[in-house]
């Protein structure tokens, strides 16, 4: 009798081990979709990350080397803010150079690589977009063409710039993108001055993200990211 009981208990444990088998092929089939879009969301994230990373160091980063090598760096002169639809349709918005701040949706600069050489200059917007739907708005980078110029009627001609779309955008912005504020404590290396830190202007910037994932674990919807950057080459 001892085989047969043997026997029959090697069956009872094929037959519950068999069963936990099926309930793992089966959680694993339940689990395989939203795994797998969560890798494939990753992927995506991946990729817009890495995209918006190459824009930052092309233009917002870019940005802060407003005033380099110019001898006497001034607001309003080599760092400009402006609104409206893009240059030849520009307004100046002044800058506050000591206290207080100023808003548009663009702003302009200068630099002289290297130091005393010719100026060069840039720009940054956020416009509208060429998408039908109202509110929606887009990235833009001003590059100085090879025979423009950087004076402040160059700066607001439409024909001194290439225009580079960065970010397409269904970011809806109820309030003005950009804001300029005077003499703020903004640079590490001025801040270690105790008692009396070097103040500079700082730019803050909603920036628009455009819309990439719709559904998924990691879906997000249209929004602006607020950034910053220090002018720290102007007073």
């Amino acid at each position: 009798m001892l085989p047969f009981r043997n026997k029959g208990f090697s069956l009872i444990e094929l037959m519950v081990a068999m069963a936990i088998g099926a309930l793992l092929v089966l959680a694993a089939m339940i689990l395989y979709v939203p795994v797998s879009r969560s890798l494939v969301d990753q992927g995506i994230i991946g990729q817009q990350t890495l995209s918006e990373s190459f824009n930052y160091d092309f233009d917002i980063m870019n940005s802060a080397n407003a005033g380099y090598g110019v001898a006497t760096p001034q607001v309003n002169t080599d760092v400009m803010l402006v609104t409206g639809t893009g240059p030849g349709s520009n307004a100046v918005v002044p800058i506050p150079t000591t206290s207080g701040s100023a808003q548009g949706n663009g702003f302009f600069w200068d630099w002289a690589t290297p130091v005393g050489s010719p100026v060069s200059c840039g720009g940054l917007q956020i416009v509208a977009s060429a998408n039908t739907q109202n509110g929606h708005q887009r990235l833009v980078y001003y590059q100085e063409v090879p025979t423009g110029g950087c004076t402040a009627a160059a700066m607001n001609s439409a024909t001194n710039w290439n225009t580079v779309t960065l970010m397409p955008s269904v970011a809806i912005g109820a309030t003005p993108p950009i804001t300029v504020t005077a003499a703020q404590n903004c640079d590490l290396r001025g801040s270690q001055f105790a008692g009396n830190p070097i103040q500079h202007p700082l730019v803050s910037i909603l920036l628009p993200i455009h819309s990439t994932l719709t559904g998924g674990f990691f879906a997000h919807m249209a929004d602006q990211v607020p950034v910053t950057v220090c002018l720290h080459n102007l007073p």
